[in-house]
């Protein structure tokens, strides 16, 4: 019984072990067939980019010319709603070879390269230029020498009958071979012109005794020199 059944099974057997190398063989067409059929190309990754820096919009900066003519309309008291930009002033004092004695070359092309570095700046101040050589009395009257930088501080333009505000300034020297742009651009940026006593005194172009008796008339100065004389006269007597 045994050996009838092993009989029957060899057929089966024989069958199996015929279908195992056509399967490998199956296998081996499809693979070579795999290799004929065309691949898609690598995409490339694009690399990452960095986040690129805030671009700053150019902008013109004016520079004014300070003159006899302008420069009390230039440096008055402001309207409260003014600008940053038109409360401060800083203005280059510059000469040739009378008023600077030829020395003031290194300090204007300072200057002129400091002008774009303020032009970034939109807390930068308003921007002046006075040459003593074509400003002579000007000088004169601001007691100014050449090369410096005047910082001033413009108020706000007072109520009607009240009096004028006092407008601070603060001058600088100029080192005429060391300076340079950033110098320059540093009295703003850094507030350098904090670290100067502020300019008080009679010569004061604004506020000072001189400034004063030069906006008064010919009778109110008489009658002011009256009343600063009539305490001495009691005093005498």
């Amino acid at each position: 019984m045994r050996l009838s059944s092993t009989l029957v099974l060899l057929p089966a057997l024989a069958a199996a072990q015929n279908q195992f190398p056509f399967a490998e063989q199956l296998q081996g067409l499809i693979e070579k067939a795999k290799s004929f059929l065309p691949t898609a190309p690598a995409v490339a990754t694009p690399p990452e980019q960095s986040a690129a820096p805030p671009v700053v919009p150019k902008r013109k900066k004016d520079v004014a010319s300070v003159k006899l003519s302008n420069w009390q309309s230039l440096l008055a008291p402001v309207p409260a709603d003014a600008s940053q930009e038109a409360r401060e002033w800083l203005v280059y004092v510059t000469g040739g070879n009378k008023t600077c004695f030829g020395r003031c070359g290194p300090a204007d092309k300072a200057w002129n390269e400091s002008i774009p570095l303020f032009a970034t700046d939109l807390t930068s101040p308003s921007l002046g230029v006075l040459d003593c050589e074509k400003e002579a009395i000007l000088c004169s009257i601001w007691s100014a020498g050449a090369p410096s930088l005047w910082y001033f501080q413009i108020p706000v333009a007072p109520e009607a009958e009240q009096p004028k505000p006092a407008t601070s300034i603060h001058t600088l020297h100029v080192n005429v071979t060391t300076v340079t742009a950033e110098d320059i651009y540093e009295v703003h940026s850094e507030k350098r012109w904090e670290k100067v006593p502020a300019y008080e005194g009679a010569f004061h172009p604004m506020d000072g005794w001189l400034a004063q008796s030069r906006r008064l008339g010919p009778q109110q100065q008489q009658q002011q020199r009256r009343a600063a004389a009539a305490p001495q006269a009691a005093g005498t007597q």
